[in-house]
């Protein structure tokens, strides 16, 4: 995947703040968003996400290294839409367990209470067998309440908000051989393009010290949505599957009642 154009109009700025025009006319979408950009900052997507919800359709690639979205992880729960569905015969499975567990609870007090009445009434050692018969009863229950706890009467599938690949970075990726993504480029309405070293962060578009082209050129952006496209759909290089990135984004969010 590549290309090339020369003899293009362009306009180009260099320095801070570079990506105020961009933001201006991402804002200003009609239509369509199309941006590449290795890392992101929750605050930009944020703004992507309400775009969509105003009917401007977004496609973005990036990589799986989103650090910026650790401290605001409530933007990756927006990005994943998690589907549950419920599985009736483990349901029924576990309300028996419970029921036999709280069957089991009742008789261990009891147990207690009437160990500690023949002991007051009867003193006598041979009554302390009964501790060994309480603590079986209470290894029984615990195990039992493993059981509830570790049943899920849910199954889950994820999709995304808005169409969205994320590359398998080389850290993540030892046998790393597909594509190491670093290139930065936003398609506005397809008669916008940008091109530069902001990612699509707070400090590349503010404060950094950036550099980017702006591209009218309608032969040059179509152009570029081909290799947008082919990015987008290539198969051959690792990605970060939806139901994994899914599941690992919403682990340990099922609550037994």
């Amino acid at each position: 995947m590549s290309t090339s154009f020369n003899g293009a109009l362009c306009d180009i700025y260099i320095g801070t703040g570079a990506g105020k025009m961009l933001l201006n006319d991402i804002q200003n979408a009609e239509k369509s968003i199309k941006i590449v950009s290795p890392y992101l900052s929750p605050e930009l997507i944020k703004c992507l996400i309400d775009l969509h919800h105003k009917g401007i359709a977004i496609e973005l690639i990036t990589n799986d290294e989103i650090k910026d979205f650790i401290d605001a992880p409530k933007n990756i729960y927006e990005l994943i839409k998690q589907h549950k569905t419920k599985d009736l015969e483990s349901e029924l499975i576990r309300n028996k367990w419970i029921k036999y567990s709280n069957y089991l609870l009742i008789t261990i007090i009891v147990s207690i209470l009437s160990f500690f009445l023949l002991i007051f009434f009867y003193r006598e050692l041979n009554i302390l067998n009964g501790i060994f018969i309480i603590f079986l009863l209470l290894v029984l229950w615990k195990l039992l309440k493993n059981k509830i706890k570790n049943k899920r009467i849910y199954s889950y599938m994820y999709s995304q908000l808005f169409p969205f690949k994320v590359y398998v970075s080389k850290i993540k990726n030892k046998n790393f051989g597909g594509i190491f993504l670093h290139s930065k480029i936003y398609i506005i309405d397809e008669k916008i393009l940008y091109l530069g070293s902001l990612n699509f962060t707070y400090s590349g578009t503010t404060t950094n010290y950036e550099s980017r082209i702006r591209i009218t050129d309608i032969n040059v952006i179509k152009k570029t949505m081909y290799e947008f496209r082919d990015l987008f759909t290539n198969h051959n290089a690792p990605e970060l599957n939806i139901q994994r990135w899914g599941s690992e984004t919403y682990k340990n969010t099922e609550q037994i009642n």
